[in-house]
């Protein structure tokens, strides 16, 4: 396991199948960790019979690993409805093609001018009057949008943007965990059992961490959401303007 700062979608993917990797490979430590205790007591088993304290050590040592596997489900229980993050860098691709956008729309808007259209002052009566009237409409109209493509611009990059920081920060935390639990499950497995009861609080207590973690990132997601639910709410209510559009449609030149 590794962490990857995702830096395009293909290194975004690398980072979450590392974590997805990590989650297996923590269950998979666990069970082992159950299997060398129930292999080793089986060894020893004499000793039950003449020291109760060693007796009770392992009755500890089970319970404590209870704990860890009860733990460890919470985690991928909480976890699993968000393990398939989206595509951030999609967004980013969106943002630039917005950005496209808004280049011919400003760059068209130049052209809407007397110094362009020299309709404006060469046609005469009704026609040549209504177009000229028409041009500054048009010109009202192109400012309106291109407001649009800069919320949208903003809605895509910021989105993303959550995104990728929410599995920055997961990814980071959680794959430490996840070595210091696979430390401490390897030394577990291949310890004495006498030293058991030392080592199994370890593993108990990554568990717990990647319990609340999971918390924690769901929370973050939620947050997340509601802050672009409200962004694009808003983004919404922007478009909406149809300032400069002439009976709420985009402004059509007629030639009378």
């Amino acid at each position: 396991m590794e962490f990857i700062t995702p830096t395009d979608q293909s290194s975004f993917d690398d980072l979450v199948r590392n974590i997805n990797d990590g989650i297996a490979e923590t269950g998979e430590k666990l069970t082992e960790c159950n299997e060398a205790y129930d292999a080793k007591k089986g060894d020893i088993s004499l000793w039950d019979q003449f020291l109760d304290w060693f007796k009770n050590t392992m009755n500890e040592v089970r319970k404590r690993l209870n704990d860890a596997i009860e733990k460890y489900n919470e985690f991928v229980a909480t976890i699993a409805d968000y393990m398939r993050p989206g595509n951030p860098f999609a967004m980013y691709a969106k943002h630039d093609k917005w950005i496209t956008v808004k280049q011919k729309i400003t760059g068209s808007k130049t052209t809407i001018d007397g110094s362009y259209l020299r309709a404006d002052s060469t046609w005469k009566g009704d026609p040549g009057d209504g177009y000229g009237d028409l041009a500054d409409r048009q010109r009202t109209a192109m400012d309106t949008v291109a407001n649009y493509t800069d919320s949208m611009m903003d809605f895509l990059t910021e989105y993303a943007k959550k995104i990728l920081d929410a599995w920055i920060d997961f990814g980071e935390r959680m794959i430490t965990y996840m070595l210091d639990q696979v430390d401490a499950a390897s030394e577990f497995i291949s310890a004495d059992p006498l030293k058991w009861l030392d080592i199994v609080p370890k593993i108990v207590n990554v568990c717990t961490n990647l319990a609340g973690l999971a918390v924690d990132m769901t929370a973050q997601l939620a947050r997340n959401f509601t802050a672009s639910k409200s962004t694009a709410d808003s983004l919404k209510q922007g478009m909406a303007d149809r300032y400069g559009f002439p009976n709420g449609a985009w402004p059509a030149a007629v030639i009378y």
